[in-house]
Formats: C-alpha cells, structure tokens, sequence
C-alpha cells in the first residue's frame, strides 16, 4: 500500500512540476455576447480548445453591464475556465452601430481603456510572464511597451486604399497602416488568414519575412458535421451568416436571391444569420418578404440553422478564409461564391458548389449566381449532391491542424524565454 501511494504521490507531484504557459489575449470582445464574426469565433474557440497546461487572462469588453471594470472574473465558456478582465463597457448595440470617428468606435474606445488601465494590466502581464495573442495591429504598443513577446494575427486586409473598407476604416487607414508596420517589427510571429495576404507582408517588409506566415481559419467539426439534406427543394432555402459590411457587397447577394426568385416563380426562402440592419441597403426591399432574419446565434444554433438550408451564398470582394464558408461546407450544404483565389481549395464546382467569376457588370453576376443556385437544386434534386463529400473539403480547416499552431508557437516563445511557470493559484 506504501509503495502504491508513493508512486500516486510521485505523479501528481511531477503533474504539478510541469511548467504552465500564460497567454493573454487582448480584444474589445465579450464572449459572453452576440456579436459573430471570424475575430469573435476565434476568440471563443481559443477559450475552447486553449490546452489544459495553458491558462488564459482575456482582456476585453462587458457587453452586458454586469461586470466591475478593471477587476479579475473567473468565467466559464463552454465548459472551459479563464480569467477575465473588462477594461470597457460596451454593448452589442453600441458594437453594432457606425461610429463617425475613432474616439467613438470600439476600437478607439478600448484603445483609451488599456491607457486608463494601463497600471494593474501591466502588473498582471509581467507578474503572470504571459506572451500575448493579438487580433488588431492598433493594440500591439501595449505587449512591445512591456517588452513582452507578442503572436499578432492580422485577420483581413484592413484598411488597404484599394479595397472598398466602411468609410470610418477608409478614414483613418494611416492608423491601420502604422499598427501594421510596428507589429510586423515587433512580434515574434505574424500570422496572416491567407497566403495572398502573407506574400504581400512578405514583399513589403522582406528583412521580416521569416516571421510572417499564414494560419488559415478553422471550422468545429465537433458542432458542425455533415447532416443530411432537407427532403424537399421547394422552397430552396439560401443561407448568409456573418456581418453584412460593404466588401461583402451585400446589393450583389440581395440582387442574386432576387433573381434566383425570379427564376423559381418564388419558391425561394433567403436566411439571414447575423446582427446587421440589411435595410440600409436598397436592395433589400427586392427580398425582405422572403427572408428569415436569425439574428445572433451560437454554434450550435448556427449549425442548425445551417443544416436547414440548401446552400450558402457569398459575395464578399475579399476575405481572409471566410469562416461561415467553412461552417456552411461542414455541416454538407454547398456553397455558391463570387470567386476568391482562397476558396479554390474548399469549393470545388459541382461538388461542394461553384465558384463565379467577378467580371461583368453587376446584374450579369447576379444572374451567373442564379443560374448556380439551379444548377444546385438540380443536382439535389437527382441526389448528386453528397452532404459527406462536400464536408470533406475542409478536412485541412480544422483547430486540431490549425489553431494548434498557435499554442505551439505560444509554447515555444514561452520556452525559449523561460517564461513557464507553475501553475496559477486559483
């Protein structure tokens, strides 16, 4: 009996040796809210599958009020425990609101918080030796000040002049451009959502190329599986999920479903997933009677929602790795796309849906998409289309091949520095 609970003892003494790695993650988010998008499902699946020799402080926003600012919350998401520190109180309807300036905006707002908060954040940072995760180029002053290792992740092409960005974005891209040249110099990675994005970091800063890299965006395949068709085509139910900002051109997809209307004699229902007010765009009112607006939902309500519908639609003129392609192809409905060089690896035409070229005016893309909206109800309606085949395209996409990375990349900056340290006292 001796010998037994002396090699017990001996194992969970040698569990409480191994070092834990501290990461902090900075964003004005609450994961306790309604706001989606691929920054915030980044976040929640970060807490999720964060790894159990890893502790996570979160610094962010209270979307509901009910939290003291500048003091430390243990919560619990999904089942998985952190620590929480809003700086900022914010919500969902303020988020989801157009501000006229910076000082305004979330982000400028939080900018301010992490200045007025500016003393115990810094205590907990360095008395916790955390390395820090970054969504936003405009926050990566505060790790460099406290000469603490920084992984900055930049999610889109933020405010590129050649691209169409809100006006506020188009505004202030010096803001953008200036983050994003200090945070190439500075982390210790940086991750870009596609390889497009990561070859023009690469040419612009070469003395920095050897840091920056892609990480493409992930799908849960533990809440998004393949699941079987509806029985029926009439009505084809369409599918958006995701905030409905201008480069992803929502008159294009209001006008699409118009036409796929048009062509149907009706027999089309148009699923709107998100916050967004559609009705500031006038193409809209062409398809309001026929659209179901979902508002916020979880994953697991996403996915079944999306397992309800037909096929999914985007529009968008750039992304990174749109995440609610990769959820719409996991749970086995197609996708029908204006094409993005991103999307070739998971829609694949005819078997998970179709790509269409962005050429000609807007109208002839409108009825491009159309015509692939029938080409894939004809190929529902003679069983060709396999929900099974069409999740396999994103096998790559996944937190295990994905986000994984991050951790380990986590992990060896910590290692490297000798920043692991015993575990927390909770």
């Amino acid at each position: 009996m001796t010998s037994t609970v002396t090699l017990a003892q001996r194992a969970r003494n040698a569990n409480l040796a191994r070092p834990r790695y501290q990461i902090c993650l900075i964003h004005p988010f609450d994961p306790r809210g309604e706001k989606v998008g691929g920054l915030e499902t980044y976040i929640r699946d970060f807490i999720t599958f964060h790894p159990t020799d890893t502790d996570l402080l979160f610094i962010g926003v209270d979307a509901t009020g009910d939290l003291r600012l500048g003091e430390i919350h243990k919560l619990t998401f999904r089942g998985r425990s952190f620590d929480f520190l809003p700086i900022l109180h914010y919500s969902d309807q303020q988020a989801r609101e157009a501000a006229r300036s910076i000082r305004t905006s979330l982000t400028g707002q939080f900018f301010l918080a992490l200045l007025r908060h500016f003393g115990p954040i810094a205590k907990l940072i360095r008395s916790r030796k955390c390395s820090v995760d970054l969504r936003r180029v405009e926050f990566s002053w505060l790790p460099a000040v406290l000469r603490q290792p920084f992984i900055q992740m930049l999610h889109g092409e933020g405010a590129s002049p050649n691209l169409q960005m809100d006006s506020l974005l188009r505004k202030y891209s010096f803001v953008h451009n200036t983050g994003e040249r200090f945070a190439v110099a500075m982390s210790e990675k940086f991750l870009c959502v596609n390889p497009f994005i990561t070859e023009r970091l690469q040419r612009t800063y070469p003395r920095r190329k050897d840091k920056i890299d892609t990480l493409w965006t992930w799908v849960n395949t533990d809440i998004f599986k393949p699941q079987p068709l509806p029985s029926s085509t009439s009505p084809f139910q369409v599918v958006f999920a995701g905030r409905l900002d201008e480069f992803k051109d929502p008159p294009l997809m209001f006008r699409a479903i118009d036409r796929l209307r048009r062509k149907l004699g009706g027999g089309v229902m148009f699923h709107y997933i998100g916050t967004s007010d559609p009705h500031r765009f006038a193409e809209f009112a062409a398809i309001e009677d026929i659209t179901v607006r979902h508002g916020f939902k979880d994953a697991a309500g996403m996915a079944a929602t999306l397992a309800g519908a037909h096929a999914g639609i985007l529009t968008s003129g750039f992304e990174g790795m749109p995440r609610f392609v990769l959820e719409t192809l996991a749970v086995g409905r197609p996708v029908v796309a204006i094409h993005l060089p991103q999307l070739e690896p998971v829609i694949h035409d005819g078997i998970s849906g179709y790509l269409v070229a962005r050429a000609g005016t807007v109208d002839e893309m409108a009825e491009a998409l159309a015509q692939r909206f029938l080409d894939v109800r004809d190929a529902i309606d003679a069983d060709r289309m396999d929900p099974v085949a069409i999740a396999a395209a994103i096998k790559p996409f996944t937190p295990g091949t994905q986000l994984a990375r991050v951790f380990r990349y986590h992990q060896q900056i910590q290692d490297a520095r000798g920043l692991a340290m015993a575990p927390l006292a909770h």
